[in-house]
């Protein structure tokens, strides 16, 4: 009997063409590694090759155009991207930022990086020359199989703050790859909205490189998909230097949302913090796994951890897995989750002072959410959240 990951990997064999020696590297790669299968752990609640072998419509091609009230009305460099392609036609560039479609480099070696830089048709790099406005990022897709990947460098004493944002045509498979190679001194702050159709498939990879006193923050905030993947993966490769993840996912129906972690601490004196939080409702799944590594020459680490979840429904899920792997003796560090309902005592309390109780919910809710989106820098990004966080609490 054929395994499930052979039958997909045979129906995008019948379509693959490579681009390059580096496509056809990543796609013999994939070929002998696999896409995870029902027996792979890091997949074990999330059962994406089965799904796409179902659903993936590789002919597909929707009516999705490009929309200019998609973006945002403030001051900064709007970067257009459709289906993998940087559109230079609809994109503003401000002074200080170089953008450059290019030949495809070596990514991650995990399976869907590798699919990434097999199929996709362009790698887009995004550098910042001095001090810059934010940079919006904006990814149209409305093929059946699309491969936006991006390389950000932020150099020296730089600082970027960056706003992703995909609109997606129903039915889709989006598996997109951004790396962050972040220099010495260098911060950066990346925001992810992913508020997707009921069908929309999609898989995210996130990897950040980080040089001495370095900073990064990823913030990511899902709303709603048939299944989202993220992949998330910073890498402290010196001394000093902060990584921090932040993550909210609110979701109801039937979306399913995988985040999956990693920090890897490989020098000393360095400082990782990450703070999860959902809120599912009705049918709709959520997975946590995170994994902090602490190598030997990491010594005075500091590494904290934390995934909070409130259910709202007796059909909502969570499945949540934290982990230390520590090899050094001189840190400190900490992981944690927690899983519930709403507490009946403080909608008490509320409701003893006049409030509704739909309003007490939504009060404790919304508090309860707020510390996901502190670290927010774009303040026309902030207000959206706040609003679609409303709409979600309502």
């Amino acid at each position: 009997m054929i395994s499930e990951k052979s039958i997909l990997l045979d129906k995008l064999q019948e379509v693959f063409s490579p681009k390059s020696a580096t496509s056809q590297e990543a796609w013999s790669m994939l070929l002998e590694v696999g896409l995870p299968s029902k027996k792979s752990e890091a997949y074990k609640f999330t059962q994406i090759t089965k799904v796409l072998e179902k659903e993936l419509d590789l002919d597909l091609v929707a009516k999705k155009e490009f929309d200019k009230t998609h973006l945002y009305q403030t001051q900064g460099s709007h970067i257009v991207i459709e289906n993998g392609v940087f559109s230079k036609q609809h994109s503003t560039i401000e002074d200080g930022v170089a953008v450059e479609a290019g030949e495809i480099t070596e990514g991650k070696h995990d399976p869907f990086s590798l699919l990434n830089t097999a199929f996709s048709p362009e790698e887009i790099s995004i550098s910042v020359e001095k001090e810059a406005s934010p940079i919006f990022i904006y990814h149209v897709n409305s093929v059946g199989f699309s491969n936006p990947r991006i390389k950000v460098s932020a150099t020296k004493n730089q600082e970027i703050n960056l706003v992703e944002k995909s609109i997606n045509a129903e039915g889709t498979f989006t598996n997109s790859y951004i790396s962050f190679d972040v220099d010495s001194n260098a911060k950066v702050n990346y925001s992810k909205i992913q508020s997707y159709g009921d069908s929309s498939l999609v898989h995210e990879t996130i990897f950040a490189r980080q040089q001495r006193d370095s900073r990064f923050y990823s913030n990511i905030f899902t709303f709603s998909g048939a299944l989202v993947r993220n992949n998330i993966t910073i890498n402290l490769e010196d001394e000093n230097c902060e990584g921090h993840m932040n993550g909210l996912y609110l979701l109801d129906g039937k979306s399913h949302v995988d985040n999956n972690t990693s920090v890897d601490h490989l020098k000393p004196n360095s400082y990782s913090n990450e703070l999860y939080k959902g809120i599912l409702d009705e049918k709709s799944t959520g997975v946590f796994n995170g994994k902090i590594y602490v190598r030997p020459d990491a010594q005075k680490t500091n590494a904290f951890q934390s995934n909070n979840n409130i259910l709202l429904s007796d059909d909502a899920s969570i499945h949540t897995k934290p982990q230390l792997e520590i090899w050094a003796d001189d840190v400190k560090c900490s992981h944690g989750c927690t899983s519930g309902q709403l507490d009946e005592d403080a909608i008490f309390y509320l409701r003893s002072r006049g409030i509704s109780e739909k309003n007490a919910k939504a009060m404790i809710l919304t508090a309860f959410a707020a510390e996901a989106i502190a670290q927010v820098p774009v303040q026309e990004l902030k207000e959206e959240l706040e609003g679609l966080i409303a709409k979600k609490l309502s």
